[in-house]
């Protein structure tokens, strides 16, 4: 995004998981190692005093996340997505002052004024300004084998990004020991399909959990984890608290799924363990869940593990999350207008395709899309 005027562009991470806007990670904290500060500062950097619609804000804020802290100043100024025609004016955010084990700012779309903030955070702005006709965005992450291909569609939906119907899940209200507004939704179950074999249901895999594209990876009741990474034998290590698994079932070709159900069978989304299974570094593979005991205080969630594989529109205006299987087979973005349960108006155009185990499985994404109330402007 662009910030000020004239535009300063920046670089941030997009994160369902949390509600604020903030720039400027410190590249130079000695948390860092060598290459996150280098990606750190290809980022960009916002300057304040560069802006002539800048206005410094009275008041610091604190935010601590699953990893890494910041301490922001607050300060309100233009903030333009490049080559379309989104610009909102007076947009709050954060600057930070100090932060470690951060090398990204973020740009949190979680619930902001009225909810967890009392200032309009910038999914409320799109809406206030027209931008915009409801608090809505959606999210298809794409595959991990494609560089920079995902998508995020902000008041709108793109229907060559899904297949089927979109179904939707109730937000629930906050679950305890969190008091944050966060989206929240019933999983089903989660099961396993191998090649040969009939999908095979874990126990115990129903609990509500947090849909946050701000995790790399999910985190799920841990007798879940234990018997997925049995079924891929997989071992316990106790440094990581990662299960490491051959890297041989992080093929395509190994066939293979995790499928996780939700709203009484109206979704199923089939994650390709070529997929969920994360390759650090070549040479070594962890499954791509961390196990929450209980009493941990630690937030059941499905992060990007399990979003590369699933289409997802996040609706606060609805309070509601619509989810359908990922695809991609072109673009094609339509306005989600402000009435409740839009988003069931409209069908995915995509046809689903087979991996090794018969079961459905999706790749591939290409675009970078922004929809505005007066229309559409995608940007490749």
């Amino acid at each position: 995004m662009n910030i000020g005027t004239p535009g300063q562009p920046l670089r941030v991470a997009v994160d369902t998981g949390s509600d604020e806007l903030w720039v400027n990670p410190v590249c130079s904290s000695p948390t860092l190692d060598e290459q996150q500060q280098l990606e750190c500062r290809r980022d960009g950097h916002y300057v304040a005093n560069r802006s002539s619609t800048s206005t410094a804000l009275a008041g610091q804020k604190a935010i601590s996340y699953g990893k890494g802290d910041v301490l922001i100043d607050y300060y309100t100024d233009t903030v333009s997505q490049p080559e379309t025609a989104i610009t909102a004016a007076k947009v709050q955010f954060g600057v930070a002052r100090l932060s470690q084990d951060l090398n990204e700012g973020i740009l949190g779309l979680g619930f902001g004024n009225g909810k967890n903030l009392k200032y309009n955070n910038f999914v409320d702005e799109l809406a206030a300004q027209n931008l915009t006709r409801s608090r809505a965005f959606s999210v298809a992450l794409g595959s991990a084998e494609t560089n920079n291909g995902g998508v995020i569609t902000f008041g709108g939906v793109d229907t060559k990004k899904f297949t089927g119907r979109l179904a939707a899940l109730p937000i629930l209200p906050p679950q305890a020991p969190e008091p944050v507004h966060r989206y929240w939704v019933r999983m089903d179950s989660i099961s396993i399909a191998q090649p040969g074999h009939a999908p095979r249901m874990y126990a115990n895999s129903s609990a509500p959990v947090v849909v946050d594209s701000g995790s790399s990876l999910s985190y799920l009741p841990a007798g879940v984890v234990r018997s997925m990474a049995q079924d891929l034998r997989g071992v316990w290590d106790r440094a990581a608290r990662l299960y490491f698994v051959p890297c041989g079932q992080a093929t395509a070709s190994a066939g293979g799924s995790f499928e996780f159900a939700f709203g009484g069978g109206a979704a199923t989304v089939v994650v390709p363990f070529s997929e969920f299974i994360w390759n650090v570094d070549g040479r070594n593979c962890v499954l791509g869940a961390a196990p929450v005991d209980p009493g941990s205080g630690v937030t059941a969630l499905l992060g990007d593990t399990f979003l590369r594989s699933a289409y997802v529109v996040f609706d606060q205006t609805s309070r509601a999350l619509y989810v359908a299987p990922y695809a991609n087979c072109g673009q094609n973005e339509h306005v989600l207008p402000e009435e409740p349960g839009a988003a069931l108006n409209f069908t995915g155009e995509c046809q689903p395709k087979k991996n090794a185990a018969g079961r459905t499985r999706y790749g591939g994404a290409a675009w970078v899309a922004v929809a505005a109330a007066a229309g559409l402007v995608s940007v490749l």
